[in-house]
């Protein structure tokens, strides 16, 4: 069954969204404790549920990019959208303009922005770098029509992103192997076995630009892995998350054949990530070239099998579960840091959690913090309530 030509909304990208947030609301806490109870703490698919130390990629590394390729995807509908209701260019760049602020803002505050402690406050955050990202990936789209040009721009940021970590060394990185301060060397010595090399925790020209040029507290102390030239290739997965929304909004395509391209496209960033890698290790904490290919590779995966088996083949009733998250991600990001899902899940299911051992009482909390969250958000969804930024 083709997907319904009739609606532009797509189903399966509601799904997939919901599918991603459900890890950080505590899936991954939930798989992890599960497989230690059973006597399997170390096995792979626990590992897949906690980020790498530094080189490296996992399950857990695909959440943000994910949502960020999804915020790019969702974008020409959005756009074709507003064109049809006669927005102006202006009205529709303020719009833009306007979410990446708000996204911005939002951030600030899950960060703590009403502590008021200026010294330690970090104005980088996950959302913002989803808005300004995505923002300029949109604004892209809007004014360079050819998704050639824009597949080159986003290679080009790719390429000179990598040159910019390959060539320069941070001047300081002598200075932090060396520091007496006590934070300083407690944080270097956790990256020790990493090396000291132009794509090192010490080393990185990344980490350097942010010590100098990024106000305000940095996540790790010395180094934060949204900083600002992470910016460049963050802007890449938002510009491909943008070419499959345009993809999938293509009359001439059948479904088959959008996802035939999108599975190629994933099978192609995989092999670019294993071409590219003895020069240019996959690492999230700096947002490598590698990284993001890697990333966009589970990204297209990811969207070509939820959108054949929910937009194409018409199997939908099983995606409530994920759309009633998917709908309302950034109001369940913001609501885990203010109405302490976890407590409430420590004073409903208590009892069942004393019913077994330590790992038991942890997978107990989490799924009952997930349905806590779930529940919460159906309500929402029942009531037609959905944050809109």
């Amino acid at each position: 069954m083709e997907e319904n030509s009739k609606s532009e909304r797509l189903m399966s990208l509601d799904a997939l969204r919901g599918a991603d947030m459900l890890c950080i609301m505590g899936l991954s806490g939930a798989i992890m404790a599960f497989c230690s109870w059973i006597g399997m703490k170390d096995c792979w698919l626990a590992t897949q549920m906690t980020h790498v130390d530094w080189h490296g990629f996992r399950q857990h590394d695909t959440i943000f990019p994910l949502f960020l390729f999804l915020a790019g995807v969702s974008w020409p509908f959005s756009y074709a959208s507003q064109i049809a209701k006669g927005r102006s260019t202006g009205a529709i760049l303020r719009k833009i303009a306007f979410r990446a602020f708000a996204l911005f803002a939002l951030g600030m505050v899950s960060a703590g922005l009403f502590k008021w402690d200026v010294a330690s406050f970090r104005y980088d955050s996950v959302l913002a770098h989803t808005g300004f990202c995505w923002a300029v990936a949109a604004i892209l789209y809007m004014f360079v029509r050819s998704w050639k040009i824009r597949l080159a721009i986003g290679a080009s940021l790719l390429v000179v992103h990598w040159l910019i970590l390959f060539s320069f060394t941070a001047p300081d990185a002598a200075a932090l192997l060396s520091s007496t301060d006590p934070a300083v060397a407690k944080k270097v010595a956790a990256y020790a076995a990493y090396g000291t090399d132009n794509f090192s925790f010490t080393g990185n020209i990344a980490g350097w630009i942010d010590r100098m040029f990024m106000p305000g507290k940095l996540y790790e102390g010395i180094f934060d892995p949204d900083g600002l030239l992470a910016k460049m290739t963050g802007i890449v997965t938002a510009i491909l998350g943008v070419m499959s929304g345009e993809l999938l909004r293509s009359k001439t395509l059948s479904g088959n054949r959008k996802t035939a391209i999108l599975l190629g496209a994933g099978v192609l960033s995989l092999a670019l990530v294993f071409a590219w890698q003895p020069w240019c290790p996959v690492n999230k904490k700096i947002w490598t070239s590698t990284f993001i290919l890697a990333a966009a590779a589970y990204s297209f995966i990811a969207l070509a099998i939820f959108y054949w088996i929910i937009d194409v083949m018409g199997c939908r009733r099983w995606t409530l579960f994920f759309r009633v998250i998917g709908m309302n991600s950034i109001t369940i990001y913001i609501a885990m840091r203010f109405m302490g899902f976890g407590t409430m899940s420590r004073y409903f299911f208590t009892g069942i959690a004393e019913l077994g051992n330590a790992d038991w009482s942890r997978f107990t909390f989490a799924i009952g913090q997930i349905a806590l969250e779930w529940l919460f958000l159906w309500y929402l969804y029942r009531k037609n309530t959905f944050l809109r930024v």
